[in-house]
């Protein structure tokens, strides 16, 4: 009789549970190891009508999350558009350390590099937990490498890992590794950047980060290439090719094409006219600066390819969307009807 009765509160939970909720929960399970699935789940979700304002908030908050690593930095900030409709509800409130932190990031990738400090702050003073500050002392690194404070950045991204391995955080971990890498490349400090790669590539994939295995893995082919170190290519080509084709990042594909490339003119493997058209076509993908400086002086010029890469503008104006002065004041505890 006691087993019936288990068996019918089971089944009355389970005709209770929300099937939004349900689909918010698959999209969260699947952000570190399959941010494309999350994406894909969450998109369909966008639809459906019937959610309550903290699944709206939901929804946005995994939408920011799961675009950033696919470089959707457009879906990110509509996403975060849509969060500040309701800035003035206690669940944004809770969340704002990730709301910001997201907008910090859209705005870093913009230069908008001041604004992009203030949100990064307002994160930082809302910060619940040393877990969430380490990522936001992660964050503004990046700002500060973007002024080319590479040593001031460097001193950064070294706290922050000293953080997450007293705090044994894997992922940030992975994190600052391959940031320290990038550093020691755009230095010329090759030897250093392998390390620093290799290190962040046995963190993500124990963790099976799969972006950071494609990302790190490829920036660790392309310190091989450089050092024409052949047989370590060989070993690790197969394993991040088989993980990239798997994710649609057109971005990843192409630094990867790039570095592979470079890999079999380095076998006598003369490029053809046609393959460096696709290859030149392929380079429209790679839109961050400091990736394309890293393509051209260690890829291209060896290939004998011309690429034009121009610096960014650091933004002019300010940022000055209406609802960023919130940002601005980072005040939240006011709220309003």
């Amino acid at each position: 009789m006691r087993f019936v009765f288990l068996l019918i509160i089971t089944f009355s939970t389970l005709l209770r549970a929300d099937p939004i909720d349900e689909k918010l929960q698959e999209a969260k399970d699947y952000l570190t190891v399959k941010p494309s699935k999350s994406y894909e789940i969450l998109t369909k979700l966008q639809q459906t009508t019937g959610k309550t304002t903290q699944q709206q908030i939901d929804l946005n908050i995994l939408i920011a999350r799961a675009a950033l690593p696919l470089d959707k930095l457009d879906e990110l900030y509509l996403a975060v558009e849509d969060l500040f409709e309701h800035h003035n509800h206690p669940y944004f409130t809770e969340n704002i350390t990730t709301v910001t932190s997201a907008l910090g990031i859209w705005l870093r990738k913009n230069n908008y590099l001041e604004d992009a400090q203030l949100s990064f702050e307002c994160s930082y003073q809302h910060a619940k937990n040393d877990r969430l500050k380490l990522i936001l002392n992660n964050s503004l690194a990046l700002v500060v490498r973007e002024v080319n404070n590479l040593e001031r950045a460097k001193s950064l991204f070294e706290y922050s890992f000293k953080l997450a391995k007293a705090s044994r955080n894997v992922n940030m971990m992975g994190m600052t590794s391959h940031n320290l890498g990038l550093i020691a490349l755009e230095q010329g400090k090759i030897s250093v950047a392998e390390q620093r790669f290799r290190d962040a590539l046995e963190y993500y994939t124990s963790i099976n980060k799969r972006a950071g295995n494609i990302n790190t893995g490829t920036y660790l082919l392309l310190t091989f290439v450089i050092q024409e170190q052949l047989t370590n290519f060989q070993r690790l080509y197969a394993p991040i090719s088989r993980k990239a084709e798997a994710f649609p990042n057109e971005r990843s594909h192409a630094l990867l094409a790039w570095v592979h490339a470079r890999y079999l003119e380095l076998k006598g493997q003369k490029t053809s006219a046609a393959e460096r058209t696709q290859l030149l076509q392929k380079f429209a993908y790679i839109v961050d600066y400091r990736e394309q400086v890293v393509v051209e002086k260690y890829l291209a010029q060896p290939m004998g390819i011309l690429l034009a890469v121009e610096a960014p503008k650091v933004q002019s104006s300010r940022f000055d969307a209406p609802w960023f002065a919130y940002v601005k004041s980072c005040d939240f505890s006011q709220k309003t009807s």
